[in-house]
């Protein structure tokens, strides 16, 4: 295999081919297998089994193209012609060389796989498509004489789609990697050019990977092509392990038109089933167990449990049938399979012998932090006190890099020559930090100023702390914002109408991005606002407040799933503890008006726990398909001056306030508890009581004016198993 960027040794090179491929169908379906002439070599070693997603993504092809079976169809007829006429490729003797580029999703945690982890699921897929993995010696005699060579290597590609140097790895900083969707699948490389694979942190359902089957990306839909993987079910090595390296060539197989063994579904052992192709045995297929000896099937006909595209616990083999199908498709344009391995495009990716491009690493890296730097809770904030580990990592592109030289300010060490080194600051404030990478084609350097947050407790607001944000200002100062997933929504200084006068911070997140094709709505974007580090040790009784003002674009509140939680630290930054959550109803302040107004006050009565030299606040919004722009104003710590939240009360909405006449009330577990609801005017006297029974949803409708109540401010308590809050109403015409 040739070199990539100087480093061929993390390849294995393809070895002296076995025996080429003859399509010799022994008609498995009807085979029938002595039990006593085999020899079972009893249950294999016990192997991770993954859950496939694959035909969750036939079904939705199903539901939403009506077109999609004839093409299936039509497909599956082409398919059966190939092989039948033996023009399995131009010549038997052949092999496909196939360009690859893996876009690794992730907001710095472990789900940012290393480059030696890919290394090894390349190497895992080239000894499982030619026949070269360890394991076959355990394949059981019966199906030794049928093992599958493919004849399919793989390659990373070192070209770009623009012609650039690359290592063939593409590394995104994306909240996409929470979802694993279909359209998850960002910054897809041209399909007719490029085998796409992505790795994300979590996938739907708690599937391990799933590729979109041939046919059912056409059209737009091309750019769901692909294959989905989990990033710890992603090759052999880093957070996935050796009993997982089949996971990946398993999806491989859907991508090359495979289905399970027991045919097109989801559900192992349930019914036999028919793949169709013709030397593996009619089964149910087996979850988790490696039952070498399995026939329920039909009568003495040993059932082939080692299959990779089975769900048994000892996946080891493809057949001889299944890698002359796998060929076939590679030799149709469904899906532009046909364009990937033609010889124009092997050096347009620069995968030809000779036609390699070399160059040197472009720097990149972060800081972690938190109580794991070695798999943090994601997302976070680069944010931690002095005298505790700060790791960098590597996440340099273009090229692999094969030496380091890092520099921290006032720290210890303060000088590196790791990859990933792990130090220790000695002072508060930004820290700047560098990094040069070189190989032996070129070298480049990267230097951020903010790289990491230190404080300690001489350093930030005393208790008393407040942060108004008036018109004119364009820094956040002293809070900082963090956009995990570096796009166009972010919290900025607004100079609009605020709580108080002029200014205020917004979070865009009702703006669209058109050109964002995956994913335009921002669906489970987030961001954060961060405080700075406060002290208050030696406190009294304190609050922490802040005003906010949001709408949504939905009158359905079930789809009101977007959220603001609020959070503190008491080790400047490093670990976060949540306070409250804000949303649903309880969120809306503003009806459908995306514009700040009617404010809403909320006083949360922080714990003596939180009370230290080192506390810090934390705002995060979570979006959603229906979210508008967030508005917060007026941020401090003292007395309360809104909504008084203490652990265990429940969380109320009530809107509009003012209002001149009707008011909504919303209360966290109405829908469960009966409420009891009371007004209070200035001078403590009861005006209003009154028991709401369970209701449907979370929300009541009342008339001031029929209740009797004149202008003027007044105190509405509700009470609840769930607990009991209290805010202002304020009535006037």
């Amino acid at each position: 295999m040739a070199s990539h960027s100087g480093n061929s040794t993390y390849f294995r090179p393809l070895l002296t081919k076995r025996s080429a491929l003859k399509p010799m169908f022994l008609n498995m379906k009807h085979y029938v297998l002595g039990l006593a002439a085999i020899t079972l070599a009893g249950i294999a070693t016990a192997q991770d089994t993954h859950v496939c997603g694959t035909p969750m993504m036939r079904q939705r092809a199903i539901e939403q193209d009506p077109t999609f079976l004839v093409r299936e169809a039509a497909l599956e007829e082409e398919l059966r012609q190939i092989i039948l006429n033996n023009a399995v490729q131009r010549d038997d003797e052949f092999i496909i060389t196939i360009p690859m580029v893996f876009h690794v999703q992730h907001l710095k945690g472990n789900e940012n796989i290393t480059d030696e982890q890919i290394f090894s699921a390349v190497n895992d897929l080239n000894d499982d498509f030619n026949a070269l993995n360890n394991d076959l010696a355990d394949v059981i005699a019966a199906f030794q004489p049928i093992i599958g060579n493919t004849r399919v290597e793989f390659k990373l590609a070192t070209k770009d789609r623009f012609g650039n140097c690359t290592n063939g790895i593409n590394r995104v900083q994306s909240v996409q990697t929470f979802l694993g969707e279909s359209t998850s699948k960002e910054m897809q490389w041209p399909r007719d050019q490029y085998l796409n694979v992505w790795t994300c942190r979590n996938l739907p359902t708690g599937t391990a990977g799933y590729v979109n089957p041939p046919g059912s990306t056409d059209g737009f839909a091309q750019l769901l092509d692909g294959a989905m993987m989990r990033a710890d079910y992603t090759g052999s090595t880093g957070i996935s392990n050796p009993s997982r390296r089949h996971t990946l060539p398993h999806e491989m197989g859907h991508m090359f038109s495979l289905q399970h063994t027991w045919g097109g579904t989801n559900e192992p052992g349930v019914a036999c089933g028919d793949d169709g192709v013709e030397d593996t045995p009619i089964t149910a297929g087996s979850s988790g167990n490696c039952n070498l000896g399995l026939n329920n099937c039909e009568p003495g006909v040993i059932e082939n449990v080692q299959n990779i595209m089975d769900y048994a616990s000892c996946p080891k083999m493809f057949t001889q049938g299944q890698s002359a199908r796998m060929r076939a498709l590679l030799n149709t344009t469904s899906a532009d399979r046909s364009s990937l391995w033609t010889e124009a495009n092997l050096v347009a990716t620069g995968v030809a012998p000779g036609s390699e491009a070399v160059c040197g690493p472009v720097a990149d890296f972060y800081a972690v932090v938190g109580s794991s730097v070695t798999n943090p809770a994601v997302p976070f904030t680069p944010t931690t006190c002095s005298g505790t580990q700060v790791r960098f990592v590597d996440n340099s592109s273009r090229a692999f890099a094969t030496e380091w030289s890092w520099t921290f300010q006032d720290a210890t060490p303060s000088t590196s020559n790791v990859k990933n080194p792990t130090v220790n600051f000695n002072s508060p404030g930004w820290k700047s930090v560098t990094l040069t990478v070189s190989n032996q084609h070129g070298s480049s350097t990267k230097t951020d100023e903010y790289a990491v947050l230190i404080g300690d407790n001489n350093s930030g607001f005393n208790a008393g702390w407040y942060a108004g944000y008036e018109e004119g200002s364009n820094s956040l100062w002293p809070m900082f914002e963090s956009n995990y997933h570096l796009n166009h929504t972010f919290f900025q200084v607004y100079n609009g109408p605020g709580a108080v006068g002029n200014g205020c911070v917004k979070l865009n997140s009702g703006d669209r991005n058109p050109f964002n094709l995956m994913n335009p709505d921002n669906v489970q974007d987030i961001d954060d606002l961060v405080s700075p580090q406060v002290n208050l040790s030696g406190a009294g009784t304190t609050y922490l407040n802040f005003h906010y003002s949001y709408s949504t674009r939905t009158s359905n509140l079930t789809n009101v799933t977007e959220k603001l939680e609020v959070f503190s630290s008491t080790d400047c930054g490093r670990t976060w503890s949540l306070r409250t959550t804000i949303s649903g109803a309880a969120l809306i302040t503003n009806g459908n008006v995306n514009a700040p107004g009617n404010w809403q006050v909320r006083s949360l009565l922080l714990p003596q726990s939180v009370l230290t030299a080192n506390t810090m606040f934390r705002f995060r919004f979570t979006s959603s398909a229906f979210s508008n722009d967030l508005f917060l104003d007026e941020f401090s710590v003292g007395g309360p001056v809104g909504i008084t939240e203490t652990a265990g009360n429940a969380v109320l909405n009530l809107y509009p306030n003012p209002t001149n006449d009707r008011f909504n009330l919303q209360v966290s577990g109405m829908e469960k508890h009966s409420t009891e609801v009371t007004i209070l005017d200035l001078r403590g006297a009861v005006v209003y009581r009154n028991v709401f029974t369970p209701a449907a949803s979370s929300g009541i409708e009342l008339d001031g004016r029929a209740l009797g109540l004149a202008d003027g401010m007044y105190t509405l308590m509700v009470r609840n198993e769930a607990g009991s809050g209290a805010t202002k109403l304020m009535m006037a015409r």
